[in-house]
């Protein structure tokens, strides 16, 4: 059989290509769709087949010739859409009623005028718009046709951002297993993407437990996560700063605006548990700002209640940050999201090293001494 245009300009478009998307199946009972990917494993330049079918996703990694021989074999003339994405063009074809796709829309152009335009291209995201990512849906993220629903579209790139830094530090890790837990998990956007982009996209065992002080919205999650079948996806009612929580080896901890001390209690366990990754992105510092005194050089921040409070926060992370190192972790604070998308835009990104000093508790000590402020974190490695 002769091989279909699609495959032709498919094969021609492989040593640049970005992106290809297969869509609107002509067997409605099979894959619904197909999206292939370039991907870097070990060095090696392969391509990700991204197998969507009842709701989850199967991936499969191979080299350029193995994929031309399953799209010819399993893709060619099975989908009526389809998109190739390379730096130069992104070429639309339709599959004609006798056979046959007829290309009907592309940029020919592109690559001579992107270049210079490039800062004004649209980012690409790790979770785009129009994947199937039907808990998004449930969650009221993405409408039924997987389209970022308007109101949500900061929190859609708050934990497209968060996906962003994970995926940094696991694109290549080669890991086969993680546990997380989450606290604060809220309604859980956050906690849903990081298990999807662990177990669908990375192939991974992922455990994570989510933990909430609310009773209806951790039975809510919970019931979207049987929904889909995430069996290692579960969610518990706790008030992390006082309940016993889950005391077996773990390998992460995350937060996206735990509220106040809760950040604290979050880091501590952290720490006590030996998580070897952090990724936290604190909220409503109050405790210094509360508590704080005049004492010394930094009083002039203390005159005006907005800088006051802008301060204490800063110095709550600053000291978090320090007690962090002190327990043997190589920390950086980093702007997690615009400041337009949300204020609470620091993150605090740790990974263990197990070099352990105690020169930053001293500093932030002399500091809560001198102008007689409370930080939970500080106090809880003193106990």
């Amino acid at each position: 059989m002769e091989n279909s245009r699609l495959y032709r300009d498919m094969l021609a478009a492989l040593p640049d290509l970005q992106k290809a998307v297969l869509s609107q199946p002509a067997d409605k009972k099979g894959v619904s769709k197909v999206i292939i990917r370039p991907v870097v494993l070990k060095g090696q330049r392969l391509f990700q087949i991204e197998r969507f079918k009842d709701n989850k996703a199967y991936h499969e990694n191979l080299s350029g010739e193995e994929l031309m021989e399953v799209f010819a074999e399993e893709l060619d003339g099975k989908f009526r859409q389809a998109l190739i994405s390379t730096g130069c063009e992104n070429a639309q074809y339709c599959l004609r009623q006798k056979g046959g796709y007829k290309k009907t829309g592309g940029a020919e152009n592109l690559c001579k005028v992107s270049a210079p335009q490039s800062h004004n291209r649209e980012k690409e995201y790790i979770l785009s718009e129009g994947e199937e990512i039907p808990a998004l849906v449930d969650l009221g993220v993405f409408t039924p046709d997987f389209k970022i629903v308007k109101a949500k579209y900061d929190k859609y790139k708050q934990i497209n951002r968060f996906i962003e830094l994970i995926d940094h530090q696991f694109s290549q890790s080669g890991r086969k297993k993680i546990t997380i837990l989450d606290f604060g998990c809220g309604k859980s956007y956050l906690t849903f993407i990081i298990y999807y982009y662990f177990s669908v996209k990375k192939g991974m065992d992922v455990k994570i437990i989510g933990y909430d002080l609310k009773e209806d919205v951790v039975e809510n999650c919970q019931r979207i996560a049987e929904k889909y079948g995430y069996t290692g996806l579960s969610f518990v009612k706790a008030d992390v700063t006082k309940d016993a929580l889950y005391d077996e080896r773990i390998d992460m901890v995350v937060t996206l605006h735990a509220c106040n001390m809760a950040t604290d209690y979050a880091l501590n366990y952290a720490i006590e548990h030996g998580a070897e990754y952090i990724f936290s992105v604190p909220c409503c510092q109050h405790e210094i700002n509360s508590t704080i005194k005049k004492g010394g050089d930094l009083d002039i921040f203390l005159k005006h209640g907005i800088i006051k409070e802008r301060m204490s926060a800063l110095l709550t992370d600053a000291i978090r940050a320090d007690v962090l190192e002190d327990m043997g972790y190589k920390v950086d604070l980093i702007e997690f999201i615009d400041f337009e998308h949300s204020p609470k835009n620091i993150m605090i990104r740790a990974r263990r090293t197990g070099k352990k000093s105690t020169a930053g508790r001293q500093r932030a000590k002399a500091l809560a001494e001198r102008y007689g402020f409370s930080q939970c974190l500080l106090e809880l490695r003193e106990e």
